[in-house]
């Protein structure tokens, strides 16, 4: 038996289609260039030999062997792959359906390619990459991933809840090691500054170095974030809106949108890339990215919104203040009139890079006491760089 299987895999390619299991004394050779197909659960309990290709259907165990070789999996079931530390050449994904890794570790010295399905890796140390990582289809790499960078960008296929959201790390040096972990975050934690709308509670990234600490670039894909319901925020800031990159900062305990972030797609599209041109430092500790939803402004701009309630459960929407974009202001006066045409509040300042949100209306007449439900009428004034931004109009009091 072991002459005859050293014979038929020397040939271009075998199948094997129910499940196996090679006894201890077996020795499995491929040669260059064979494809070995197991249509059924296998186990290899003997020595293996691989320079071609495994092509698997269903689970595999390698036991005690180590340098196992390129493998391929397919099919349309689950599928688990079992052993000690195992060095794969090339590992390839494309099939319906997840693969779960039970091993000790998976190391891949040749490229890791997630055509379709879902690799589930959930401890830290479950698949390395030293070799390159080909992310192109719909598969993805579900829960944490290591790779070591070759001097460019290394982009990891990582995805959450059936959709991929890949990260490409940027201006790392040759030899980096990066880990990254994808998953849903706990929405608590979600608390956004006050220049964006709110995040994304769909997905979130976990980036992390080994060593010293570096300065890096990202681009993350959001496929499948709803933009129109994120957590923690509200949407009276502007007329139009675009995801950005989003970072938590220990300092404050917020996160704040990184600069010169790109939305490859339309702002509204629930599929699309964003590439920050801001470095992050990427730390061990790991440093944590999210979705936000910033309003979209591509000049200074007066933003009002139509109505407001003490009583909001959100502590900004209980405020009636204007919001403005783009540049310093040097000036800001508000007034509020009732009905008969009566100033029933007003206030403002001159100064240079006033904060706008300490100029608003709670809702309370000057005498001290609280407006009723109603329609109001203000006249709203900024300057900034010299220039005049006024608006006249009404805002509804909710209680």
């Amino acid at each position: 038996m072991k002459r005859l299987l050293y014979f038929i895999l020397l040939l271009p390619g075998a199948l094997v289609a129910q499940n196996v299991t090679f006894g201890n004394q077996t020795t499995l050779y491929l040669g260059d260039g064979t494809k070995f197909f197991f249509g059924g659960n296998t186990t290899l309990n003997g020595t293996l030999n691989n320079t071609g290709t495994i092509v698997s259907y269903g689970n595999l165990d390698f036991v005690l062997n180590q340098d196992v070789g390129n493998i391929k999996f397919n099919g349309i079931d689950d599928q688990e792959l079992r052993g000690t530390t195992l060095d794969v050449g090339d590992f390839i994904v494309d099939k319906q359906g997840t693969l779960t890794l039970l091993t000790e570790q998976v190391v891949v010295s040749g490229a890791l390619e997630t055509v379709s399905g879902v690799v589930e890796a959930e401890d830290e140390e479950d698949l390395l990459v030293s070799g390159s990582f080909e992310g192109a289809g719909s598969g993805y790499v579900e829960g944490k991933l290591i790779g070591i960078s070759q001097g460019g960008p290394v982009t990891f296929p990582m995805g959450v809840n059936g959709s991929p959201n890949y990260v490409t790390v940027s201006n790392l040096e040759a030899g980096a090691i990066v880990s990254v972990e994808c998953k849903i975050p706990d929405q608590n934690t979600l608390l956004p500054d006050e220049e964006m709308v709110g995040l994304s509670d769909e997905v979130e990234w976990i980036l992390k170095v080994s060593g010293e600490a570096t300065n890096a670039q990202v681009s993350v894909n959001f496929s499948g974030v709803d933009l129109n319901n994120f957590s923690n925020g509200e949407s009276i800031r502007a007329n139009l809106y675009t995801p950005a990159i989003a970072i938590f900062s220990e300092a404050d305990t917020l996160y704040h949108a990184l600069s010169g972030s790109q939305n490859t797609v339309d702002p509204f599209s629930s599929t699309g890339i964003i590439t920050s041109d801001e470095s992050i430092l990427i730390t061990n500790e790991g440093r944590r990215l999210a979705i936000a939803l910033i309003p979209l402004v591509d000049v200074p701009r007066l933003y009002i919104p139509k109505a407001f309630a003490p009583n909001a459960m959100l502590e900004e929407n209980r405020i009636f203040r204007p919001y403005f974009t783009g540049l310093a202001i040097t000036s800001v006066s508000i007034a509020i009139y009732d009905s008969f045409n009566k100033q029933i509040f007003t206030v403002g300042e001159n100064g240079t890079d006033l904060d706008l949100s300490l100029y608003s209306w709670d809702g309370t007449l000057n005498s001290g006491l609280e407006a009723p439900e109603g329609v109001y009428y203000y006249n709203i004034r900024i300057v900034a760089d010299s220039e005049e931004y006024s608006q006249v109009g009404t805002v509804l009091l909710a209680k």
